[in-house]
């Protein structure tokens, strides 16, 4: 008897130019992200005239900062769990309106603790939002463009980061702080229902979750038309792993030591990168920058990301994530340079904004290398396990940069403690460099990245 054919959509995904399929699922990712990055950095471009209104310390942030990393932090793992149980489609669209109804409701706290509360909400959804983009992403690029393609949906967050600071500089005078997350829980709501009609599954999971289906055929018809599927057809995935979720299988083979590594790196970075972009107003200000000019310099910082997030993004499908250590390094200097004292108001912005552009480098890098070391059918719990370590560090490091400056530590030495994590950043790079080269994770790299002509295994 004839066996049925065997088609496997995500080798034909991976070595097929970029199709419609590809191209819509990229521009929607990074609309996502970019009302994403507006949501997330509304609290934290609004921060002074939150605390002008309430007449509080600038150290009464920090538990509002805190909260609304904690509700990333479970966003991060719980809703990266509902995407590869239900789908990256459902995962992203119940993030995305799990952030921006909260988001409408903070334009009408009327103190912290209400802030607090609702950025929390708020919270679970921008971080559930990440590990079902980077999921959808790697599973939909080709293979020698897979970290650009992630990282440059990422440009959509720095925008989104951008923007938001705009709105900050311009409308916040005469509109009030409401005005920057009542534009961020409009736009999400809207885009909620773009998703809807226009976002398509990935192609990957489905073959891997509901190979039957008749939506994976109706899909792979229409995403793929040059592809002749006979009415027999079997759809297969490349995974080395088919079981369903367990722990256990974050830390299968090379795993036991990338996981952790890569647990680790997310952690330390986070405890730079979100401490920095969530006090950076507030420290411009405090080192005598006017709000306008801070929120700007906020803004320019997020739009030169742009740039540092595609060039990295590139370098690390060339050379791996040996390349990271180069913005960590970059990062470090960049803030320990603002602990200078008696600089310009130029110098001091343009530093300012180098700094962010490196750090955002860092931390997108390191989403951009994680969803290579995961199987589909863990990829959103892998993604969200790591992204969610960055998280909870993120609930510790801009409630320790409030302590420090309630208790007037001099700014040199908090901004030494806000740049230090990166060298763990630098050094983890290094290793999970060492171990995509390894021999027990070369068939699985062979599959999920790209293979350079030198022999060696590129992420």
């Amino acid at each position: 008897m004839e066996r049925a054919a065997e088609i496997n959509i995500a080798r034909i995904l991976e070595t097929r130019p970029m199709g419609r399929y590809q191209s819509v699922t990229l521009a929607l990712g990074i609309l996502a992200l970019f009302v994403n990055g507006l949501d997330y950095s509304a609290a934290n471009v609004a921060a002074p005239a939150v605390l002008r209104a309430f007449h509080a310390s600038r150290s009464a942030m920090g538990p509002v900062f805190g909260w609304s990393f904690f509700g990333i932090f479970l966003g991060s793992i719980g809703l990266g769990i509902a995407g590869d149980r239900w789908g990256r489609k459902a995962g992203l669209i119940t993030a995305v309106i799990a952030y921006s109804v909260p988001a409408l409701l903070t334009g009408f706290a009327h103190s912290l603790g209400e802030l607090s509360l609702y950025r929390f909400l708020a919270g679970l959804g921008i971080g559930g939002a990440v590990p079902n983009t980077i999921a959808l992403l790697t599973e939909t690029a080709p293979k020698r463009y897979r970290v650009t393609f992630v990282m440059a949906a990422f440009v959509g967050y720095s925008t989104g980061n951008a923007s938001i600071a705009q709105a900050a500089a311009w409308l916040v005078p005469t509109f009030g702080w409401q005005v920057v997350f009542v534009l961020a829980g409009g736009m999400g709501l809207a885009l909620s229902v773009l998703l809807v009609s226009t976002l398509d599954e990935s192609l990957p999971f489905l073959a891997v979750a509901r190979p039957g289906s008749m939506a994976l055929r109706r899909l792979a018809a229409r995403a793929l038309p040059e592809l002749a599927i006979p009415p027999d057809a079997r759809f297969a995935s490349h995974d080395s792993e088919s079981a369903k979720f367990s722990l256990k299988l974050l830390f299968r083979s090379y795993r036991r030591i990338a996981t952790p590594l890569l647990w680790v790196a997310f952690f330390a970075e986070s405890l730079t990168f979100m401490t920095y972009s969530a006090w950076l107003a507030v420290i411009l200000e405090q080192a005598g920058l006017s709000p306008r000019v801070a929120a700007l310099t906020f803004s320019y910082g997020a739009f030169s990301a742009v740039a540092a997030i595609l060039l990295f993004g590139r370098l690390i499908d060339r050379f791996g994530p040996k390349t990271t250590v180069v913005p960590a390094l970059l990062t470090v200097a960049s803030i320990v340079t603002l602990a200078g004292g008696r600089l310009s108001p130029l110098f001091l912005a343009a530093t300012a904004v180098l700094a962010m552009a490196c750090a955002a480098a860092t931390h997108q890098s390191l989403n951009g290398i994680v969803g290579g070391f995961y199987p589909t059918i863990i990829r959103g719990n892998g993604v969200g396990y790591a992204t969610g370590m960055g998280r909870m560090s993120a609930i510790i490091g801009p409630v320790i940069a409030g302590w420090l400056m309630a208790a007037n530590t001099p700014l040199q030495l908090t901004l030494w403690a806000i740049a230090a994590p990166e060298l763990v950043v630098a050094a983890a790079a290094i290793g999970l460099d060492i171990i995509r080269r390894s021999p027990s994770a070369a068939a699985d790299f062979a599959l999920s990245f790209p293979v350079r002509n030198t022999g060696e295994q590129a992420i």
